[in-house]
């Protein structure tokens, strides 16, 4: 004991000899290297640890039993994986659909690929991520519980989505289902099972639903939504006080219970006391948090949604770690059920509509995109648009499916084999432990860490404008999502339920699709990104500049206009025309106001532009008529026109200048 102490207490000298030493480089501007800890890619021959060789490694390992040619090929261009890697996402998505057994095979093979190879650190100590669940089987956590004091059912009118400003629920709800429907925007499976949603009322009684969040505070993740409706949600984040600041606080004003981990026994601890031991971290405690799940809520059915996400190579570690979990819990409680969220830039089996869409929409796609394609085709190192081809394949049984490429190629081979691992768990655990497994397609969503990149914000702006594309805000793509966990965990004809027959395992993704149009756009996703920027710039900065520059024109000439009148002819003078001192300025004004006309056909402006014309030219030929009839421009009457265009003029385009810049005055308004 003694001997253990010494040098258990040399180690802890040696290790504050290292933190000093990397706060001595820190402080000279060299970067330290940390030392590995936790999940880990393995090393490589070089020594290194390599993320492409182990990604391309998983792959090929994947369909090495059912595709040796493809194998082969995979192996080959491995150096090169991070250029090559999406076509062959797309070869596995294929192989996979030939037949129910090609998509077990495969994701039985990637799955075990990944536990073997991906390594666990501890304490200097190597070793594969499978060897140390199996070692680390004693540490846990002492556990903390949050009973809300909120009422059940209070403030709760129905299934809610909050979209563009408004919170919508019951027949205002089901109109824009229909309506997404109907423009593309999302499935008609989806749109049934949020039908289902909202006219099951009782689903929303969570309070005997227990359910794990690995990664609690996500943006994406339902855990609000969930407190909200009195669930029992067992929180698993990273030991962060301010995190657990906000979920506590969540936790008590709902009517839910919220259990999570604590570093040390709470001993009466509350509110902020709490935040302050709460929480765990994923990559370096995995054996212990799936410890201290099996002690939670015994004997109850659990749901375990993976949630967590870090950018790169952290994904692939992280979802890794999520899927040790998930995957021992399965081994070691019954009524285990899963849930996921999917991608719209993967690859996907689509739907037989979906390709007939695409394919009628990239026809009757309008000029300008055509045009578009073209300018961009220009610019070196810019990508064109390409028709968003589905890919088709028939299984054993004389079934097509159709393959829908989305994969947007920059955001890295690491991220799709984070989802993909995910999808392959989703397919073992449901057809060979026979869990409910809920992973639908999310929508391209504006989340914080999205908009903060300004290439992405200003690709999200543009991308609407590409039909029937449409990026949602965070709020309704988490709504939606959460709405959709719940009718896969009660409705027991959901895809999500191992009984439900599936053509493919794979269509399990295909079914409730909330895509945000990814499908059935005309053009692939991953094509637009350019193009939508490009649009963005002209029709979100430009155009509004443009706009406001031409109110702020208009509304200064008819001011002059009424200047002019006014000011050669004081109030005496009133029964004289005033025309000899405007005529000249008011023909200006009044025909510059053809280019409104010239706006709403660009649909620079939402009026139709028939409308637009018929307002324009009654004018036009009145101040024409006016021209070509001498004796007309000696009519007092003329100040009746003046004076009323005048007027209606410099409040309409104040208000459209004012509209343009977000802002608005109650008195402009009020005129307007």
């Amino acid at each position: 004991r003694t001997s253990r102490a010494c040098a258990v207490q040399r180690i802890d000298c040696l290790r504050a000899a290292e933190r000093q030493e990397e706060r001595r480089r820190m402080a000279k501007g060299k970067r330290v290297e940390r030392p590995p800890e936790g999940v880990e890619f393995p090393l490589a021959e070089d020594g290194r640890r390599s993320t492409m060789g182990f990604n391309a490694g998983a792959f090929e390992a994947s369909v090495a039993k059912v595709d040796a040619a493809l194998a082969a090929e995979i192996r080959s261009v491995a150096p090169k994986w991070r250029k090559k890697y999406a076509r062959y996402v797309v070869e596995n998505v294929k192989v996979s659909s030939a037949s129910t057994k090609n998509a077990l095979t495969i994701a039985k093979a990637g799955l075990d690929y990944l536990h073997d190879h991906m390594v666990f650190v501890r304490n200097e100590r190597s070793m594969p991520l499978r060897v140390a669940m199996n070692e680390f089987k004693q540490d846990t956590f002492a556990t903390g519980v949050v009973k809300g004091r909120g009422k059940f059912g209070a403030g709760v009118n129905g299934f809610e989505v909050p979209y563009k400003g408004k919170v919508l629920s019951g027949d205002a709800l089901l109109v824009q289902i229909d309506k997404w429907v109907h423009e593309g925007v999302i499935e008609v499976s989806c749109g049934h099972a949020m039908n289902e949603m909202v006219r099951n009322e009782g689903w929303l009684d969570l309070r005997d639903t227990y359910f794990v969040m690995l990664g609690a505070s996500s943006a994406m993740g339902p855990f609000e939504f969930l407190m909200n409706h009195g669930a029992n949600v067992v929180a698993v984040d990273i030991d962060r006080p301010h995190i657990w600041n906000k979920l506590i606080g969540i936790a008590e004003k709902s009517p839910g219970t919220l259990t999570f981990p604590l570093k040390q026994a709470a001993g009466g601890a509350k509110g902020a006391q709490l935040a302050e031991i709460a929480g765990c971290n994923l990559l370096t405690q995995t054996p212990e948090i799936r410890n201290w799940l099996l002690t939670v809520h015994k004997g109850k059915p659990l749901g375990i949604g993976s949630y967590a996400y870090l950018d790169g190579a952290l994904f692939v570690k992280l979802s890794m770690s999520m899927d040790a979990i998930a995957k021992d819990v399965i081994a070691s409680r019954k009524n285990v059920s899963l849930a996921y969220l999917c991608t719209p830039t993967d690859c996907h089996i689509g739907t037989s509509a979906a390709n007939a869409v695409a394919n009628k929409t990239y026809r009757r796609s309008p000029a300008w995109q055509s045009f578009l394609t073209v300018l961009v085709s220009m610019i070196p190192g810019m990508k064109p648009l390409k028709r968003n081809a589905y890919k088709h394949v028939s299984d054993d049984s004389g079934n097509t499916y159709h393959i829908v490429d989305a994969i947007v190629h920059e955001q890295g081979p690491n991220y799709i084999l984070a989802k993909r691992l995910q999808h392959w768990r989703a397919i073992v655990s449901r057809c060979e432990h026979g869990c409910i497994v809920s992973s639908n397609i999310a929508p391209s969503t504006r989340t914080l860490s999205v908009v903060h990149n300004i290439t992405f914000k200003m690709a999200y702006g543009g991308m609407g404008k590409f039909r029937p594309m449409e990026v949602f805000d965070q709020e309704t793509s988490s709504a939606v999502m959460a709405g959709l966990l719940v009718y896969d965990l009660k409705c027991e004809n959901s895809a999500s339920y191992p009984q439900t027959e599936l053509g493919n395992p794979l269509c399990l993704f295909s079914e409730n699709s909330f895509h945000g149009g990814a499908w059935r756009c005309g053009y692939k996703f991953s094509s637009i990104g350019t193009s939508s920027i490009l649009v963005y710039l002209l029709c979100d900065m430009l155009v509004p500049l443009y706009l406001f520059l031409y109110n702020v024109v208009q509304l200064a000439g008819w001011a002059y206009v009424m200047y002019l009148a006014f000011d050669k002819n004081p109030a005496p003078a009133l029964a004289q025309s005033p025309w000899p001192y405007v005529h000249k300025e008011l023909r200006l004004f009044q025909n510059l106001a053809g280019m409104e006309v010239v706006h709403s056909m660009l649909k620079m402006t939402s009026t139709p532009w028939t409308t637009v014309l018929i307002q324009v030219l009654s004018r036009v030929l009145l101040v024409e008529g006016i021209v070509m009839v001498p004796a007309a421009q000696g009519s007092p009457w003329i100040w009746g026109l003046v004076t009323a265009w005048g007027i209606t003029e410099v409040v309409r385009y104040s208000f459209y200048a004012l509209k343009i810049l977000g802002k608005e005055m109650k008195l402009i308004t009020w005129l307007r």
